[in-house]
Parts: structure tokens; sequence; C-alpha cells
């Protein structure tokens, strides 16, 4: 009598499948965290605007010599030289890495000048003219013009100036807008930290701003910026975006930038 064999494969345990299927949505989940973490990690390319009127006037007269004038240039314009500047650096703006996810620009002619000639022509992302980084007002080159007035200036349509208030910088007198007096250092901190507190808050990973020496100098606790110069900088607000993704404010100081290159060694990657 001969046994029928079975020519069926016997069954496979299907317990190694649901093992493998279980780590690979663990890996999945993990990955997913990390990204949601790595999230509050960014990057903030600084530019100072290029040289001014204002600028070459103050090699000539220091505003620390006795019986200094303020030569009312008000809202300065770049200079010819500030202008090839800008163009020049322009090279160093479309290397930078990570690419820019958005392009924040002070309200003041020349910055808005800058941006334009170094980031405008190969830069095609959103771009957004913030008042919060502006220069602080030391003379009348700080005073702003209207938005009517920029948008004369600057008809291209690259900039948007309807959400500008009427006036955006900081006034001494709202009787008198263009009464020129300094901002208050206090005034002046305080700005500075909520322009921190804004840029830990935006979703983007990578902003570039193109703004003022005294503004990036509070801004990144004392870095010295020449004209046109670009430096990158780290910001951890991973800890903000967790309390905000809780449901909460975060009540701490806001974070700070560190250079992502040593001085040195930015220099020769500009």
């Amino acid at each position: 009598m001969q046994v029928a064999r079975c020519n069926q494969r016997p069954l496979r345990s299907s317990a190694p499948r649901l093992r493998s299927t279980a780590l690979r949505r663990t890996v999945v989940l993990v990955a997913a965290s990390k990204r949601d973490d790595d999230a509050g990690l960014k990057v903030i390319h600084c530019m100072r605007h290029g040289v001014t009127e204002m600028n070459e006037y103050l090699t000539v007269h220091k505003h620390d010599a006795e019986g200094f004038k303020d030569p009312l240039m008000y809202d300065t314009v770049l200079t010819a030289r500030g202008r090839e500047g800008a163009q020049a650096a322009m090279k160093a703006a479309e290397r930078l890495n990570p690419k820019p996810e958005l392009l924040v620009v002070s309200p003041l002619t020349r910055a808005l000048e800058t941006a334009q000639l170094a980031f405008l022509p190969h830069y095609e992302g959103p771009v957004l003219v913030e008042p919060l980084v502006r220069e602080r007002v030391w003379h009348a080159s700080d005073i702003g013009s209207s938005r009517e007035q920029l948008g004369a200036t600057f008809p291209d349509g690259r900039y948007d100036f309807d959400s500008l208030p009427d006036v955006w910088w900081h006034c001494v007198d709202p009787a008198d807008p263009r009464a020129v007096g300094l901002e208050p250092q206090a005034v002046f901190k305080a700005r500075v930290l909520e322009l921190r507190r804004w840029l830990a808050a935006r979703p983007e990973r990578c902003i570039a701003l193109v703004a003022h020496w005294g503004l990036i100098n509070e801004l990144t606790d004392g870095a010295e910026f020449a004209n046109c110069e670009v430096r990158s900088y780290g910001m951890d607000a991973r800890v903000e975006r967790r309390v905000a993704a809780s449901g909460g404010a975060w009540t701490g100081p806001p974070p700070a930038l560190r250079e992502r290159v040593p001085g040195l060694l930015a220099a020769l990657f500009r």
C-alpha cells in the first residue's frame, strides 16, 4: 500500500513577517519623529546691505566726533560702489547652502536695493519685507519711506509693501514722523528679541536676511559685518516648537544664533 505524498508546501509561520512589519513601522515612526524634532533646527543666512551715501559720509565725518552734524540723508541709498558690491555678492548668495526658503528684507531702501541685486536675479522663492529687521534709528538715514514711496521706487512687484504700517520705523514724535531721535537701546534690544522669537516660530528651515550692521550685530551677539558680507548661522528652536505643538507658550529666552562656520573658514568659502 502506497502512502499518498502531500505536494503542498508546509505553511510558514507568519510571526517573522509580523515582526518585520512592526520593525519597519517602528523605523518609519522614529524617522518621522526625528524629522519633526529636527524641524526646529534652522539656518539663518545674514547679509549686510551695500555701501551707502551715509556710509561714505561717515568715513570722513566720524559720528562720535565733536561737532558732528547729521547730513539728513533720509532713507539713504546705495552708491555706485555699493551697487557694484551688491552685484558681486550675488555669487555668494547663489552659493548659499542650504538654499533659503524665505528671503526677509528690511524696508529701508538700501537693504531693498541690495537684495534686488544680490538675491532676486536667481532667487525665486517668497520675499517678505519685514520692519523687525530694520536698522536702529541713529540718524535721518535710518528714517524710512512710506509704502507708497517704496512702491514707486520698486515697481516690479517682487516686493509687497501693502502690509507695512504708515510709520514702520521708530518715531520719537508721533506728530512728526520725520523727526530724528536715537532709538532707545532698551526699545531696540526688545525688538531684536522679538525678531528672534519670530524667526524661531517661522515654519521655514532656512531663511535669508538682508539687513543692517546694528541689527545683525545685536542679533548675533556682537558679530561685525562689512558691507555686503554674508554669513550663515544656526538656530535651535526645537524646544519652542515642542512647546507650541503641545498648545503652550514658550516663556524662556529666544534661541541664540551660532555661526555655522568660524570666521576664518567662512572667509574661504565666500
